[in-house]
């Protein structure tokens, strides 16, 4: 009993650091970082944008469980010049390798988080 109890606390703390890797990046992914780090995945997205609901919650359980610095960025707190900069018309944008891909296409989406 006391091997399974600590099988189970080993995994509530690995997720619990996961977790808290994910929080920040969700609340610390300042736009001007992301610019300088062009080889990572950068998602823009907007808070009640249906295609962002449609495409982002497949990416939910990757991003947890993630090793790698993804930035997700809100657009809607981003200046005209800063989107014009990176070049989104729309919402879910994916940027990566300086290319923003715009787009809820699953085979695309996961080809680009692969290559992240």
């Amino acid at each position: 009993m006391k091997f399974l109890k600590r099988i189970v606390w080993i995994i509530v703390i690995i997720l619990l650091a996961f977790g808290l890797k994910f929080a920040y990046e969700l609340v610390h992914s300042p736009y001007n970082e992301s610019m300088n780090h062009p080889d990572r995945l950068t998602i823009f997205y907007r808070r009640g944008c249906s295609r962002c609901h449609k495409a982002l919650p497949r990416l939910i359980i990757p991003a947890y469980f993630s090793i790698k610095r993804e930035y997700f960025i809100n657009a809607n707190k981003l200046s005209d010049k800063q989107l014009n900069k990176v070049g989104l018309n729309i919402t879910p944008g994916f940027y990566t390798h300086g290319k923003l891909y715009e787009t809820i296409n699953a085979n695309k989406i996961k080809s680009l988080w692969k290559e992240r």
